[in-house]
């Protein structure tokens, strides 16, 4: 396939087709009473990842007025940068990933490949974003630094119970903390200080907070990173209601359902609360579609993200600025962590 195109964007060919399908609607959404001047792009986990690129991608330039990435931008620096939905690889890695596909299913050519079957390519699960400096114009790091194609505002945050937070978790304090080992090695010792644990019940809890607070901070220093460049505001939030019938807490995606106020087209057993919830959700998202910016009304206010208030907008069940972790120190020990990596993305 990369022979085919001269641009090396082999293997982002999806996010090509979503470019086109963003041109489309700028082209056309006058006929269906919308304002081509005032496109805001939006979504979720993989969604957010290709809401990202259209963000980043000089082929997208000016034609977007603000951008909402739910689950979400991370600080280039966070290895989970390399596996949650955001995450790419390089050319020649995807390359070799697509000859050995190629080879697990004793195709030579085009035609070949053309040929198989859609649940065969679905079964798939080295196919993904490529760096090929096209499509994926250039590192998150280097586009953060030198500014995106669209300087637009962003919204963007995660959920409480997502990215390795587990509601209802029960570990032994001995998994806890091999895992804190595996996960931080020679920082284990500083993060057990503030993520201390002494049994099951407490291991557990503290299992859950420092990744739930990984992710904020993550999250809050990204939207730090933004401002190298842009003088456009970023709003954090974080959101924290566990929708009513399950067991998996703020789940991921779990505000999806708020944030397009459509609980009346579901089946959960929803309560007077969750309708409260679902309104104001969807305030504050029509409002930055709107203007660039989620406040307005009766609504708590929502300030942009900066560098001296290490807060976040909580959503859900509650409203409002509140800590982006257990304490200050948290949030300094993992700035302190992603900036002694040697990989980023």
């Amino acid at each position: 396939m990369n022979e085919t195109h001269h641009t090396n964007s082999s293997g982002n060919w999806a996010i090509l087709d979503q470019n086109a399908a963003l041109n489309w609607i700028v082209e056309n959404i006058a006929a269906f009473g919308g304002d081509p001047e005032h496109v805001t792009v939006m979504g979720q986990s993989a969604g957010s990842a290709a809401t990202y690129h259209i963000v980043n991608s000089p082929l997208t330039k000016g034609i977007i007025v603000g951008a909402i990435i739910e689950s979400g931008v991370r600080d280039p620096k966070d290895p989970l940068s390399s596996s949650l939905a955001e995450n790419y690889r390089s050319l020649d890695v995807a390359l070799e990933n697509g000859m050995s596909y190629v080879s697990d299913y004793n195709v030579t050519s085009l035609a070949e490949l053309r040929a198989l079957n859609y649940s065969t390519f679905a079964q798939a699960d080295d196919f993904g974003a490529v760096l090929d400096y096209y499509a994926v114009p250039d590192t998150y790091m280097n586009t953060l630094i030198n500014g995106a194609a669209n300087d637009v505002p962003i919204m963007t945050g995660n959920t409480r119970d997502e990215s390795g937070a587990i509601y209802g978790l029960n570990i032994t304090l001995a998994t806890y903390l091999a895992d804190m080992n595996t996960t931080f090695g020679d920082w284990t010792d500083e993060f057990l200080t503030i993520y201390s644990a002494n049994d099951s019940t407490s291991a557990s809890a503290a299992y859950n907070r420092q990744w739930s607070d990984r992710s904020a901070v993550g999250t809050w220093l990204w939207s730090q990173l933004w401002a190298t460049a842009s003088d456009k505001p970023v709003y954090n939030y974080f959101w924290d209601h566990a929708p009513p019938g399950q067991t998996q807490g703020a789940y991921h995606e779990s505000e999806i359902n708020y944030v397009l106020n459509n609980l009346y087209d579901t089946d959960l057993p929803w309560v007077a609360e969750d309708y409260e919830i679902a309104s104001t959700m969807n305030a504050y998202w029509v409002n930055f579609i709107k203007t660039g910016n989620p406040n307005g009304g009766n609504l708590t206010y929502w300030p942009a993200s900066n560098a001296k208030s290490s807060t976040v907008q909580q959503v859900g069940d509650g409203w409002g600025q509140t800590s982006l972790a257990i304490s200050k120190e948290a949030v300094a020990l993992f700035e302190k962590w992603f900036d002694a990596l040697e990989t980023v993305y």
